[in-house]
């Protein structure tokens, strides 16, 4: 990233709700709307100062020269966040910017552990699906909620099962983690995708099981990991995969965990 690319952080619903022209509550408190000079810097206003937000966030990749407000390089106000040293230069922008200007859209993803880690953009499947960054990797949009509700052991009220997509890139690997409900893996389309499945112990076993979800033979189009299983996904080499997961009791992120 040059200073003929400026990045700017905001909740998706911000973006998706403004018209020509992006505005910003600094706007009004400092003159300018705060941008940042590259990725790593993004990532630590993110975390210095978001890590506390529930919602989508997204670092519009903006043409300065498509700009009509004027772009100046100054200090950080009012400090720079951790990580980035004193004297980095940020590009802010005295007035709105401008929808046309905007030449990229980089959805901010979080690891199990809620720390921003990297900006990516999505896919046509990720675009054509509305997915979002899920933090164990891979892309995910929760399609359906039951409405009828339970009361699993001393977890406090879910709804009886949840359902979302969920897709893995070519080459890209999940994160191990656990679910507190049984979860079903139900395969699309794309590439085959493997599941390994690594016990219910305090860590993955070092010899998991594996299950291949696919059409093709000898794989299947749906794998049932039990409730408390660590479990794995890995997408083929060249093509990505698409899946439903299926939870019951419903996934709540509090039933959600990742190795020591």
């Amino acid at each position: 990233m040059t200073r003929s690319r400026l990045l700017h952080l905001l909740p998706l619903s911000s973006f998706h709700a403004a018209s020509d022209r992006i505005g910003a509550p600094s706007l009004g408190t400092s003159g300018f709307v705060h941008c940042s000079p590259d990725v790593d810097t993004t990532l630590a206003v993110a975390n210095s100062l978001y890590g506390d937000a529930t919602e989508q966030l997204v670092a519009l990749e903006l043409d300065p020269r498509r700009l009509s407000a004027p772009v100046r390089w100054e200090a950080a106000d009012p400090a720079p966040p951790a990580g980035v040293a004193g004297d980095v230069l940020f590009p802010h922008v005295y007035g709105e910017l401008e929808r046309s200007a905007v030449i990229g859209v980089h959805y901010a993803r979080r690891d199990a552990h809620g720390r921003f880690t990297a900006l990516e953009t999505r896919s046509r499947t990720a675009e054509e699906l509305n997915l979002l960054p899920h933090p164990e990797g891979g892309w995910y949009r929760r399609t359906w909620t039951s409405d009828v509700e339970v009361s699993p052991d001393d977890r406090g009220v879910r709804p009886t099962a949840t359902a979302i997509y969920y897709l893995l890139a070519a080459g890209h690997t999940s994160a191990w983690h656990a679910v507190g409900s049984a979860e079903l893996w139900l395969w699309h389309r794309g590439g085959p995708l493997t599941l390994s499945l690594g016990g219910d112990g305090d860590a993955p076993s070092e010899q998991p099981r594996h299950h291949v979800l696919g059409a093709g033979a000898g794989q299947d189009p749906q794998v049932l990991v039990p409730a408390g299983t660590w479990q794995r996904a890995v997408a083929s080499a060249t093509v990505e995969s698409l899946v439903t997961c299926v939870v019951s009791p419903g996934f709540d992120f509090a039933d959600f965990s990742t190795p020591d």
